[in-house]
């Protein structure tokens, strides 16, 4: 068994949260009117990669690597990285904008079937969307 780890939210913590609290206490602006212009580049962020970031400030790309907390849990091994996030440097991780894209490329790199691999996220509504590719998936 090969498990297939989702980065954001499984083997750190949430990264959308934190980033937006560091992008808050580094420009001053409070999180109520900094989350709005914030996920309105998430999607561009997925694309384009952290450089986007500085569309809110200068130097908020900076922000970036620090708002990826790895929680330290013994997970079990084999384990690969899935995410729809750019990894930062030092993490390395099956990455595509599209997180099921992600997941297929994962399978495909590492030569396996669906059900040679777990794939656990922490949203339910991922872990459907990978059982309905005939991926076995558990919520984190």
């Amino acid at each position: 068994m090969v498990y297939l780890l989702d980065l954001s939210g499984v083997y750190c913590e949430p990264v959308e949260p934190h980033l937006l609290r560091l992008l808050s206490e580094a420009s001053g602006e409070p999180l109520f009117y900094l989350s709005e212009a914030f996920y309105a580049l998430l999607p561009r962020l997925k694309e384009e990669g952290p450089f986007v970031l500085e569309a809110l400030f200068p130097g908020a790309s900076r922000l970036y690597p620090k708002a990826f907390r790895i929680r330290g849990y013994p997970f079990p091994e084999p384990f690969h990285l899935v995410s729809d996030l750019p990894p930062p440097e030092g993490l390395s991780a099956f990455f595509h904008p599209d997180k099921l894209a992600a997941l297929r490329l994962a399978l495909e790199g590492l030569g396996l079937s669906p059900k040679e691999a777990l794939y656990l996220d922490d949203n339910p509504l991922w872990v459907e969307r990978a059982q309905g590719l005939g991926v076995r998936a558990e919520l984190f």
